[in-house]
């Protein structure tokens, strides 16, 4: 066991976004974990790093928004139900959209939210030109998130469940969730070439990356399945609550995303590694997989830098045309 406490603290901080797969301090237990020792010293920087960690900031937003979206669903004060039965069961496309006013100012703040987090998301990406190939998830999440706010500023002008503006949003948001779709592949994708592979880390349920992008990505096909559903029986808006079941994979996978972010920057230190204490990452020798270099800024060749190199390849080109006559003529 390491009992060199300030050597092992030092070398988390120096490690920002992989620290926790340098730790070389290994634990017997819980309990020996988190004696006050430990404590102190580890609490107060694993602070200081989630206050200047860009993706834990992303993922608190994202949280924010999943809570706030579970509250309009499933709070009596939005959703006060009619006690005409026969309402919803004589429903034709002339029938009235129940709007409420109040919620669709909050859908419009959630869009706003919803695009900021995409901001930060984008943002949270350190070291990557804006052209890499990682970016495009993100790039798809704006578009989406966009979408969503234009859906929400027609909310109000709906009137009857066959309308134009109905049937319009019933469209804007079936594009959003395609597109959504596809963002959830491309982040699994992103996450495949830029994870960092060791113990504990990877395409496992122990890994809550794994659940998070999981969550993610079945909460799109089922919003996918509900936007069809609705596009194809317009009557059923307003009645057809699958998409709840969607918002609330949403809420679990955005703590998963906390957790992860927790754990990236060693805030669960006093847990075992991939299972078993005793165990420090930094003392077991494994291979990683070493991060691809996509979006790295290319070196541009300007025409004068060609020129150049065409001037010096004909000059060598004469210079042995020359040499090569001379010596025919000896």
């Amino acid at each position: 066991m390491v009992t060199n406490q300030g050597l092992s603290v030092s070398i988390e901080d120096d490690k920002d976004s992989i620290s926790s797969i340098y730790e070389f301090q290994s634990f017997n237990s819980i309990w020996d974990a988190l004696q006050w020792k430990y404590v102190r010293v580890r609490i107060p920087i694993c602070w200081k790093k989630l206050l200047h960690s860009r993706y834990m900031l992303a993922n608190l937003v994202y949280l924010i928004y999943s809570i706030v979206i579970l509250i309009i669903n499933f709070h009596p004060s939005f959703n006060q139900k009619s006690n005409d039965l026969t309402f919803f069961r004589t429903k034709t496309l002339d029938q009235p959209v129940n709007i409420n006013p109040d919620i669709n100012r909050y859908y419009i703040v959630l869009a706003i939210l919803h695009l900021i987090s995409a901001f930060l998301y984008w943002w949270a990406w350190r070291d990557r030109s804006w052209l890499d190939i990682v970016m495009i998830p993100e790039y798809l999440n704006h578009i989406e998130a966009g979408l969503y706010l234009w859906s929400a500023f027609w909310y109000s002008k709906q009137d009857t469940l066959g309308g134009y503006y109905t049937l319009a949003v019933h469209k804007i948001e079936m594009s959003a969730t395609i597109i959504e779709l596809f963002a959830s592949f491309g982040w699994i994708m992103s996450w495949y070439l830029t994870y960092t592979r060791t113990l504990g880390r990877g395409f496992t349920f122990d890994d809550p990356d794994t659940v998070a992008y999981l969550t993610t990505t079945i909460s799109s096909f089922i919003y996918v399945v509900y936007n069809i559903q609705i596009n194809i029986y317009p009557e059923q808006y307003g009645t057809n609550i699958l998409y709840k079941y969607g918002d609330i994979l949403y809420f679990i996978g955005a703590w998963y995303y906390i957790f992860a972010g927790l754990r990236d920057e060693n805030c669960f230190w006093f847990l075992p590694l991939a299972g078993q204490y005793g165990v420090a990452a930094r003392n077991v020798r494994i291979e990683t997989k070493e991060l691809p270099q996509y979006g790295k800024p290319s070196i541009l060749i300007t025409d004068l830098c060609k020129q150049r190199q065409h001037e010096q390849f004909n000059n060598n080109n004469e210079l042995n045309m020359v040499n090569h006559t001379a010596t025919s003529s000896i």
